[in-house]
């Protein structure tokens, strides 16, 4: 039996959301696409006709989620308000996105953070990652965007190349909040919220963030 377009569609919604559940829950490594298959009610040949493999299956379940999240971050603050804050409102912003994420969208930090340790173990060198950069595109251009505000408005440290900035402020925030998320922190205890913590390395970011600015 022939199926529309819509019905193509949201089979492929469901194989995503399917697979994303299993990944955050078993870890990616350990689920099979006949498990996924089972779990979203097709058959394997019939997942293979949308993903001709599990990395590519994998790419696809970040895409989405990513593009899904950053879509309703958008609506909420859209590019063009760039303008309107100091770029140091604009880097608390982001740090505080980050924490915001712990709280509420653990499972996209957990498999974010799982999905780069396989991708990049996949050995891999013919990755179709193009529509995965589309969906980073909002916040990579926020990012930029940021930085050049500050040469002007100089509300935080421009001394350093922008991409040794983003690592050791931006990036070291979400990796903190995901490792938090998975319970990957010393000493920490399942069930215990760290947002206090997280508000604390906010802090000690900013204050790198802003010294002999």
């Amino acid at each position: 039996m022939k199926i529309n377009q819509k019905e193509k569609d949201m089979r492929r919604e469901k194989i995503l959301d399917v697979a994303f559940r299993l990944f955050v829950d078993q870890k990616i490594e350990s689920v099979t696409m006949g498990e996924i298959a089972k779990e979203a009610g097709i058959g394997r040949a019939t997942l293979f006709r949308y993903f001709p493999g599990k990395l590519e299956l994998v790419i696809a379940v970040n895409t989405k989620k990513w593009k899904d999240y950053l879509d309703g971050l958008d609506d909420r603050r859209p590019i063009s308000s760039i303008e309107d804050i100091p770029a140091i409102g604009r880097l608390i912003f982001t740090l505080d996105s980050y924490i915001d994420m712990y709280q509420n969208n653990k499972d996209l930090l957990r498999y974010n953070d799982n999905f780069n340790h396989y991708v990049s173990h996949s050995g891999r060198k013919d990755l179709k990652m193009d529509e995965f950069n589309k969906a980073l595109y909002s916040v990579n251009t926020r990012l930029h965007k940021m930085y050049e505000k500050a040469k002007e408005d100089k509300t935080f440290r421009t001394d350093i190349p922008k991409e040794e900035f983003m690592r050791v402020t931006v990036h070291t925030m979400m990796t903190a909040c995901a490792y938090y998320a998975g319970g990957f922190v010393w000493g920490s205890k399942e069930d215990t919220d760290y947002t206090p913590e997280l508000i604390k390395l906010k802090e000690m970011i900013l204050a790198y963030a802003t010294l002999n600015r």
